[in-house]
């Protein structure tokens, strides 16, 4: 098998039983739609992707990527029809071609892999994944001849008693010689519901001579497609289950692995710590030696090296190395906590910066501001930043202290080692080294206050 093997990716069924608005293809499996962890075990397979879609399944569209051919199937005609289109847009005229079902997101790129090196091995013109999944399922029986190849594949809704209890089913992968597909294709007939079946090829190839092969996995979940919600959940149980053994054969411990959520393009260093109830989402990087949990929430964020994040909740955010949060803090898009920030409970971060060593321990919001470094946030900070129809900025100069309860009306500019008191509410920029007190605030020398104190 080279590279670019066209790889038939069937995503054109109306996916009724889903009882959904949304196309099946575009439902989502660890944070991925369907389609998209198929287009992946294709990709990975050294496949390139002919998706079949139908008016129904034409959003899906968005989400094929680079290099990869759209072919609409109107009306949906069955399994054979799609091929068929496809077909119409591989210019290949020879060679070897996969066929793969878009609601099968457990497809592992091996197993394509290994139908491709069977086929070739075994001289057959197709090659089908199957698997010993019961005798109670919807998928096609396989048929073996005295010499261990397929004679041919009856649909199960086809099938006598005796039939239906064949052990090894048709999970619905193909490695296929492409020069005679396109020649079996077009003899491919509708059954009395109007539909094509792909199935009826195995009975094809028999008619012609030619050799099918089929290769029965031990792993008989991978083909699992997805026609319910409840296959669905199912689904998603299984792609999380092995997202976090692939992170912990890399090095991530986990307490608790049931307990925690993760994404199928989230990052994880080695030596981090998953607590318990957490659920990572989306684009989220973590770094080594981080710990996270319990019960975080980390959604499209960058968590640097060495940090600490408890009980809270962080979307869209940057925290650079050793950095804490929680717990019960929130970071909202924009959020970005420099080196060593330590961030407490119950405070609440939005479109921010924070610099080095800064602290901002408890019950504060700051908003769409920039915080120098070494800054003291003391409980209950407010930066006013929304005049009710326009954001604001909030600047806080290096070593700035401000005083519980400080509320900052935006735009404003605390300088520099400046200070402001407990309860005050500063409408004017306060300079380097100067202090911010009262009601409105007014601005005093810091040597003022100290007198006062002496006083």
């Amino acid at each position: 098998m080279t590279a670019g093997t066209p790889a038939v990716v069937l995503a054109a069924g109306l996916g009724t039983r889903m009882r959904s608005q949304t196309s099946k293809v575009l439902h989502l499996v660890a944070g991925k739609p369907l389609l998209a962890h198929v287009l992946e075990a294709v990709r990975g397979a050294g496949g390139r992707p002919i998706v079949v879609l139908s008016k129904e399944s034409e959003p899906a569209r968005a989400i094929v990527g680079d290099g990869a051919i759209v072919a609409m199937q109107d009306p949906p005609r069955g399994t054979g029809d799609a091929v068929r289109v496809a077909l119409d847009a591989i210019a290949d005229p020879s060679g070897e071609a996969f066929i793969v079902y878009g609601d099968t997101p457990l497809l592992w790129p091996k197993t394509l892999r290994t139908l491709a090196e069977l086929r070739a091995k075994r001289g057959a013109v197709l090659a089908l994944l199957s698997g010993k999944v019961g005798t109670t399922n919807a998928y096609g029986r396989v048929v073996r001849d005295a010499s261990g190849d397929v004679s041919r594949v009856i649909e199960a809704r086809l099938a006598t008693a005796d039939e239906r209890n064949l052990p090894e089913s048709n999970l619905g992968a193909y490695a296929i010689d492409l020069a005679w597909l396109r020649k079996a294709v077009p003899r491919l007939r509708a059954n009395d519901t109007g539909e094509v079946f792909l199935t009826d090829i195995v009975a094809l190839a028999a008619a012609d001579g030619a050799r099918v092969v089929a290769y029965c996995t031990e792993d008989p979940e991978e083909a699992m497609g997805v026609n319910t919600r409840v296959e669905l959940a199912a689904a998603e149980d299984i792609v999380r289950r092995r997202i976090r053994e692939r992170h912990m054969l890399a090095g991530v411990t986990f307490h608790d692995p049931a307990s925690s959520l993760v994404d199928a393009d989230v990052e994880i260093a080695p030596d981090v710590v998953i607590e318990r109830g957490c659920i990572l989402e989306g684009r989220t990087r973590i770094g080594a030696g981080t710990r996270v949990g319990p019960y975080a929430i980390v959604r499209d964020t960058q968590v640097g090296e060495r940090c600490r994040v408890e009980a809270s909740v962080l979307e869209g955010a940057t925290l650079e190395d050793d950095v804490t949060v929680g717990p019960y803090s929130h970071l909202r898009p924009g959020a970005h906590l420099e080196k060593g920030v330590q961030l407490g409970n119950f405070g609440e971060v939005k479109n921010a910066r924070l610099g080095k060593g800064t602290k901002m321990h408890h019950f504060s919001y700051v908003g769409d501001a920039q915080v120098g470094q070494r800054v003291n946030i003391s409980a209950g900070v407010i930066t006013l930043n929304y005049d009710g129809v326009r954001k604001h900025r909030t600047e806080i100069g290096d070593d700035a202290f401000i005083g519980s309860d400080s509320l900052l009306r935006a735009p404003i500019k605390i300088g520099a080692r400046a200070m402001t008191g407990a309860g005050s509410v500063v409408t004017k920029d306060v300079p380097d080294d100067m202090l911010g007190v009262g009601v409105p605030a007014r601005i005093r020398k810091k040597t003022e206050r100290q007198k006062d104190k002496a006083t």
